[in-house]
């Protein structure tokens, strides 16, 4: 590697979405995601959206199919307290993979859940 940092973090992570609608109405409506930009460069329509200093961008599937966890196994969202956050997911109808939040050590805390095209979601109170 040169003297210059080459890698200069991450730009966005990429996610799947089978309702684009439904996929920008759940990260900006339930999850506090604000809208940056949606486009549609070719066949597919990509909408980008920033929480905090992280940027995802919605990647239109246009054939309908569903597909489980990939490589990148999760996108966890970090909050300064998991039960009301959980609570707000639940108030939501948001499909929860866990019961309830896990303790971990440390006093650290996450929760798993589903986004709208089943994407795996984690919520991280560190």
């Amino acid at each position: 590697m040169s003297e210059k940092k080459l890698f200069q973090g991450i730009a966005h992570i990429g996610i799947k979405a089978i309702d684009m609608d439904r996929a920008a109405a759940f990260y900006s409506e339930v999850l506090g995601f604000e809208l940056i930009e949606r486009i549609k460069p070719g066949d597919v329509e990509l909408i980008f959206l920033k929480c905090g200093e992280t940027v995802i961008e919605l990647i239109e599937v246009n054939d309908q199919r569903k597909f489980g966890d990939g490589v990148v196994n999760h996108l966890a969202l970090g909050v300064k307290d998991i039960f009301p956050a959980v609570a707000w997911l639940k108030d939501h109808h948001v499909e929860c993979i866990d019961e309830e939040p896990r303790e971990m050590e440390g006093g650290r805390y996450n929760f798993f859940f589903r986004g709208p095209s089943g994407e795996k979601l984690e919520l991280f109170q560190g």
